[in-house]
């Protein structure tokens, strides 16, 4: 235990020796922390605000369209035909994208007054929610559309050219804090869609099933699985970037292994006379995890602040949707891990290397 606390006492005075080095260590170590950690942070978020389904609910709406966003129209006659087949819910809606530019886009909800409370759960966050009997020309904003558009209750929103007072703002802690919901009468006469709708939401169970196709180019899915499908568009993008992270980590841990070494190299003779002083081989590995380590705590320490004021400085926005970081005790364990097998890697192979030479050899050079 001495000969352990004796080296790694040494190994930092070396160190702090050479704080230039070991600042510059510290900064490579500390980038490759921080693009896991923001890599990490934002896949959870995607997992987390867009793969959810409903377990009993499914979407009637046309094939080949992202009916819970935008892209799908359904005439009157589908509801008419949906509600002679005797379903217990059935639920319209409207879902579009509103806006002349990606900076001006809004996603539209046309909601029925007196059932959208049924399918999805919300607070409350300021004014009320829309209720049946409300007045022409009212809306409920999410959360995040307030803050990104600086609106507040008994502001007026501007939605293809038309004010609506905010009568309330949610949140429901998933990608609809983006959404303006309206009234479905509202949303038909500010689309001109006349009886139209996007969507018909049925219960799960009854005469319809989830992949059904219909005649007339009507698909039936879950709930949900328009979300997930955007989440399986961005996972490529990932999956590259995981590379490219992997690639980064391997180069500094390669950059360690040498800095190690080179540390090390310079304390040769004096590491030798410790090993024929009764110190063991192994002696050599607390030499280098104590640099290893006082390196990757400051690196650590480093790229969490840097993973922080990015995630608070830059916003990855999309037409209406916005990918929240979400930190999981998971995620920041396994990206601990994965700097720890760059530490280890970083300080055994300069330590496996030492303990090979010769000894005779050490103590005669300068």
């Amino acid at each position: 235990m001495a000969c352990i606390l004796v080296t790694l006492r040494l190994g930092l005075h070396d160190l702090f020796s050479h704080r230039r080095l070991a600042l510059v260590m510290a900064l490579s170590i500390a980038i490759a922390f921080g693009m896991l950690a923001i890599l990490e942070v934002y896949r959870t978020g995607v997992a987390d605000k867009y793969t959810e389904l409903a377990p009993d609910l499914l979407l009637v709406h046309e094939s080949q369209t992202l009916g819970e966003f935008y892209g799908s129209r359904l005439s009157s006659q589908v509801g008419d035909w949906l509600s002679g087949m005797g379903f217990s819910m059935l639920i319209p809606e409207i879902h579009a994208l509103t806006g002349t530019s990606a900076r001006s886009a809004i996603l539209l909800r046309g909601i029925d007054l007196g059932q959208y409370t049924r399918l999805e759960s919300f607070s409350i966050l300021e004014g009320r929610r829309l209720q049946p009997g409300d007045p022409p020309r009212q809306a409920m904003i999410g959360w995040r559309l307030a803050r990104s558009r600086d609106l507040k209750v008994g502001d007026v929103i501007s939605l293809r050219g038309r004010n609506f007072d905010i009568l309330g703002i949610f949140q429901n802690g998933t990608y609809m804090d983006n959404q303006a919901w309206i009234s479905l009468a509202d949303a038909q006469a500010l689309l001109g869609w006349g009886q139209d709708v996007s969507i018909y939401i049925i219960p799960d169970g009854c005469f319809l099933h989830e992949g059904q196709q219909l005649p007339n180019g009507i698909s039936v899915s879950r709930k949900g699985a328009s979300l997930k499908f955007v989440a399986a568009q961005l996972q490529p993008i990932l999956d590259l970037l995981r590379i490219v992270v992997a690639a980064l980590g391997i180069a500094t841990a390669l950059a360690l292994t040498n800095t190690l070494w080179r540390l090390a190299w310079r304390r040769r003779r004096s590491l030798a006379i410790l090993r024929t002083t009764g110190f063991p081989t192994f002696s050599l590995v607390g030499y280098l995890l104590a640099q290893a380590g006082g390196i990757t705590l400051l690196g650590v320490f480093l790229g969490g602040l840097f993973t922080f004021l990015f995630i608070i400085s830059v916003k990855f926005a999309f037409p209406s949707f916005t990918i929240v970081p979400r930190l999981e005790f998971q995620t920041a364990v396994s990206s601990l891990e994965w700097i720890g097998l760059l530490t280890l890697a970083g300080s055994l192979l300069p330590a496996w290397w030492l303990s090979r030479l010769n000894l005779a050899q050490l103590l005669h050079s300068e």
